[in-house]
């Protein structure tokens, strides 16, 4: 069965590759939406998710948000087979940059440095990004459960020098890595069952503290990342920005959550700009979920 799925994923996207990529997002949002309205169960996710965050807008806007997001994802799914398969020149070319100099500064003290991002937009092009402004970039990844499709979308995603540690594997990789000068990207806006309780979007909800610890324990520097699309098209804009560290306490647990709660803050201003370009049909609350016996 994994060798049979391995094989139809791979050559769907290699199909797909020589589709324009207009084209593939295009076929990828409808589908979307008719997701929305078929998938009962995301669907009350999204739309669950959106009351909360957004409870002064009316049904009607909760609604059209949630469908939206539907799109975004299968707009961004049908864009894999580019993002994955096409050259550095061609994925670069619909790329701007803002933040660049950022991150230099930040690597110039020679710690590494930590790179928050979230599911947003195409966020397997923003993490592919990272390799292809020159830097050795290590990242925490879910591995699939198809052993053979993992091999495929792991080689896909290392391509530009990037490397994968499944977060099976512990953390001793990152320390290594920040020792050595590199790049550590992380997703944080997931909900995590060891987490801790640090609002994002104004709700608790549980977060990893792994940046925090790095940032308290070795001054690693910390920063946020976010791809916007420009319209409906496969032109993005990539922004990187520093995220300042909170003055330390004594309790350094306590420190640990205020530094996350700077990190999650700092992805608000992004999600309010264009709503349904973040992923809204992950149970990001699962902790007002469970209070609520959801």
């Amino acid at each position: 069965m994994d060798v049979l799925l391995t094989s139809l994923v791979r050559g769907l996207c290699y199909l797909l590759r020589w589709v324009p990529v207009r084209c593939c997002g295009a076929l990828g949002a409808g589908l979307g939406r008719l997701g929305y309205v078929l998938d009962t169960r995301h669907r009350k996710v999204a739309v669950r998710n959106l009351k909360r965050v957004y409870p002064q807008r009316d049904d009607r806007w909760h609604r059209r948000m949630a469908r939206e997001s539907f799109a975004e994802l299968g707009r961004t799914l049908f864009e894999l087979p580019h993002v994955f398969l096409r050259s550095a020149d061609f994925l670069r070319s619909r790329v701007e940059i803002e933040g660049a100099d950022e991150l230099r500064r930040a690597m110039r003290g020679q710690r590494g440095a930590i790179v928050t991002a979230m599911h947003h937009s195409n966020w397997e092009l923003g993490a592919l990004l990272l390799g292809m402004l020159g830097y050795r970039c290590a990242q925490v990844y879910r591995p699939l459960k198809q052993p053979g499709l993992d091999r495929f979308v792991k080689r896909c995603r290392e391509r530009f020098g990037g490397q994968l540690f499944s977060r099976h594997e512990g953390v001793r990789w990152m320390a290594s890595a920040l020792k050595r000068g590199r790049l550590v990207a992380m997703m944080v806006d997931q909900h995590v069952s060891r987490g801790e309780p640090v609002p994002f979007l104004g709700l608790p909800a549980n977060t990893t503290l792994l940046p925090a610890l790095f940032a308290s324990k070795y001054g690693t520097p910390l920063l946020g990342a976010a791809l916007h699309r420009h319209g409906r098209a496969f032109r993005f804009r990539l922004r990187i920005w520093r995220i300042p560290v909170p003055e330390r306490c004594a309790d350094g647990r306590a420190y640990q959550r205020q530094i996350m709660a700077a990190v999650n803050e700092s992805f608000r201003p992004v999600i309010e700009q264009n709503p349904p370009l973040w992923l809204w049909t992950h149970r990001r609350w699962r902790l007002l979920d469970e209070a609520e016996g959801i």
